[in-house]
């Protein structure tokens, strides 16, 4: 049986998500089928596929991970070319590999990093809305970097979860483990109008990036101080951070193993 490891590259506006779902499009969906298809697996047998890391509806990738066990003889290029050829246009193979039976394309990643773009000028952009979020306010970047340096280290990171995350929890009830590893986080101008917020950890939270995003945003604008950013950051309680910001600005880059 072999094990075969895939970089994928797709626009995720029409996903319902990365994760296989009982209703709706989705990226292992997908890829699940081609394996199926160009593996000669039986009629109604999918293919099992693992993703390095969930992307919600909207979220698109550059560097997703997945991997697969196959009995097929099919060389490398094969296997990406051939899926090239029956996946969707918005999603592409980028590369392929051959690795240990026991690697995994979620577990054993070490790193993984997102970058999240905002279109910021006084009018909306036609030709960037499936890929930035379009925030007209002016944003004080050293005070969004201050903020994001903060970040940076092991924390409890339960404020910038998804909902019902970061809500304590009563007194019988198992809080959900929210500490990770947060390696950089940098704000970066790349021209007049686009700025690009890079965070790498070893893992995220559900909607962790987004929120994180939303409230260095409020940062940004001077609706909260440095101070209120660090308080958030202290409470462990999604209910201090700020909003979630749109999915359509972010794009998971890569993963490191």
């Amino acid at each position: 049986m072999r094990n075969i490891k895939l970089v994928l590259e797709y626009d995720g506006t029409d996903f319902f998500g990365s994760q296989l779902q009982a209703t709706g499009r989705t990226v292992q969906g997908e890829l699940e089928t081609a394996v199926a298809r160009l593996t000669g697996l039986p009629a109604g047998q999918r293919a099992k596929i693992a993703l390095a890391g969930r992307t919600d509806t909207g979220v698109h990738a550059f560097g997703q991970v997945a991997n697969f066990k196959s009995e097929s003889s099919h060389s490398l290029e094969t296997f990406r070319k051939g899926l090239n050829a029956i996946l969707p246009f918005d999603i592409v193979v980028l590369a392929t590999d051959e690795v240990d039976e026991e690697w995994h394309a979620r577990f054993s990643a070490k790193e993984r990093e997102y970058c999240y773009t905002i279109f910021n000028r006084g009018s909306r952009s036609a030709l960037n809305r499936r890929f930035a979020h379009w925030v007209s306010d002016a944003l004080d970047l050293s005070q969004m970097q201050k903020a994001a340096n903060v970040l940076v280290g092991q924390y409890d990171f339960a404020s910038f979860a998804g909902a019902g995350w970061g809500v304590q929890p009563q007194d019988d009830e198992v809080k959900p483990g929210t500490i990770r590893d947060m390696f950089r986080v940098e704000c970066r101008r790349v021209d007049r109008e686009k700025i690009e917020i890079w965070l790498a950890a070893n893992a995220f939270l559900p909607h962790m990036v987004r929120n994180i995003v939303g409230t260095l945003l409020q940062v940004g604008t001077g609706k909260i101080s440095l101070s209120d950013f660090e308080d958030i950051l202290a409470a462990a309680d999604r209910r201090k951070a700020g909003p979630t910001a749109p999915a359509c600005g972010l794009c998971l880059v890569s993963v490191k193993y």
